[in-house]
Parts: structure tokens; C-alpha cells; sequence
């Protein structure tokens, strides 16, 4: 199995963090998530005595992504637990068990780890103070659209410092920035969708800019 690591799980974190209008109900709502992972074990399915399957698991709404081999689910959920409430699990080699068993054991208490460090984060973000999202906020990609067609072209610089410079400017992940900024300019995409381009516009027609929301529309209708 791939180890997912708390740095990893509090990127992909942080970067829904950015487009969510309401930051303290994604917050809770993975603490939720995390609560229902754990808590719902998968229960082995005998079929024709020849092998076993585990029922499937529909994804929920979580953020996280753990690629966890559901025949190893209740060892990390003990391993989770223990760890939150003692901040240890130990694991010891029986005799008999095969090297790569007990490899496969090892790792399942690695991600555990990890994974109770990202519960902890949570929680402490949960009870930091979260910026007020105002009603009509722009997301991150809204935000680099607005940008271009009010002219900002990046085209002629490197990607990588322009998108260190805006992220410094507008505060948001600096990552997320310089993938953004490869789709800003032309092209259907999951930047240039219609629903950020027609936020986007609404914007500069609120601010009676009809040239460039003239421009927008005429954009909107080639997606």
C-alpha cells in the first residue's frame, strides 16, 4: 500500500479549504468523515467458501484519500484509536507470520499515525477562527480569471515566480496558483467553466465594465 502522509492529507485539505465558501462546515464535515471511516469496518463476505469479498464502499463527501486494502480496515482502526488515546500501538512479529505480512501490518500502523496527526490538525483548526466568507467571495480560480481579463497576461514570464508572486498577493497556495494559471487564458477546462466564468462576469457587470463583460459572455458561449 501507498502511505499518504499528514503533509499530503493537509494539502489536499487546504486547497478545498480555498474554494470553500464556508470553511467551518467543510472543517466539521471531515472530522465527520473521519469519524465514519473509522467506525465502519468492512464485514467479510464468504461467497462459494472459496474466497472472501468485502462489501463495497460508496465515497462519501471526505476529502482525505487513504489507499487502505479493506481486509487490513480493523487493524488501522485499532491502530487509530489506540494511538489517539495512548499515542502509541505496538506491533510485534508472531513465529509464524510471513515477512511480508508483518510489512503490510507495519505500514497499516505508519498510516495510522499520519492519519491521527491530520485528525488532531482538524480539530485544532476547527477551534481556530476562520475568516468570514463574504457572500459574494470569489474562489481561487475566479480570482485568476477576474485577473486576466482585466489583462494580466503571464504568458511571457516564468509560471512558477509569477505564481509566487500572486500567491503572495492574494494569499492562497501558491501549488494550486501555478496549476491555475496553465488554464486561465483560452480553452474549456476546470478553471474556464461556465459557472466561474459567469461569477466572474457578474462582477464586472456590477461595476458597469461592459467591454469586458462583453467579452466574458462572448467567451462563455464558446464552452
Amino acid at each position: 500500500m501507498n502511505l499518504t502522509t499528514l503533509s499530503e492529507l493537509k494539502k489536499a485539505f487546504h486547497s478545498a479549504l480555498e474554494e470553500a465558501t464556508d470553511k467551518q462546515y467543510l472543517i466539521e464535515n471531515e472530522l465527520r468523515e473521519i469519524n465514519n471511516f473509522i467506525s465502519y469496518v468492512p464485514i467479510p463476505k464468504v461467497q462459494k467458501r472459496l474466497y472472501v469479498k468485502y462489501h463495497s464502499v460508496q465515497k462519501g463527501t471526505e476529502i482525505f484519500d487513504l489507499n487502505i486494502p479493506q481486509a487490513q480496515r480493523k487493524d488501522f482502526t485499532e491502530a487509530f484509536n489506540s494511538i489517539l488515546r495512548t499515542g502509541e500501538f505496538q506491533i510485534e512479529k508472531s513465529f509464524h507470520e510471513p515477512n511480508e505480512a508483518f510489512e503490510i501490518r507495519l505500514n497499516i500502523k505508519k498510516q495510522a499515525f499520519e492519519f491521527a496527526e491530520y485528525y488532531r490538525w482538524l480539530n485544532e483548526l476547527k477551534s481556530s477562527p476562520q475568516k468570514a466568507s463574504k457572500k459574494n467571495v470569489l474562489t481561487h480560480k475566479q480570482k485568476l480569471l477576474a485577473l486576466h481579463y482585466l489583462g494580466l497576461d503571464t504568458s511571457k514570464f516564468d509560471n512558477s515566480a509569477v505564481a509566487k508572486i500572486l500567491s503572495e498577493i492574494l494569499e492562497l497556495s501558491e501549488d494550486n496558483t501555478r496549476q491555475y494559471l496553465s488554464y486561465i487564458s483560452a480553452g474549456r477546462n476546470n478553471v474556464r467553466t461556465k459557472t466561474n466564468l459567469e461569477k466572474v462576469n457578474q462582477l464586472f457587470e456590477e461595476q458597469g465594465l461592459t467591454d469586458i463583460s462583453k467579452k466574458i459572455k462572448s467567451d462563455i458561449e464558446k464552452i
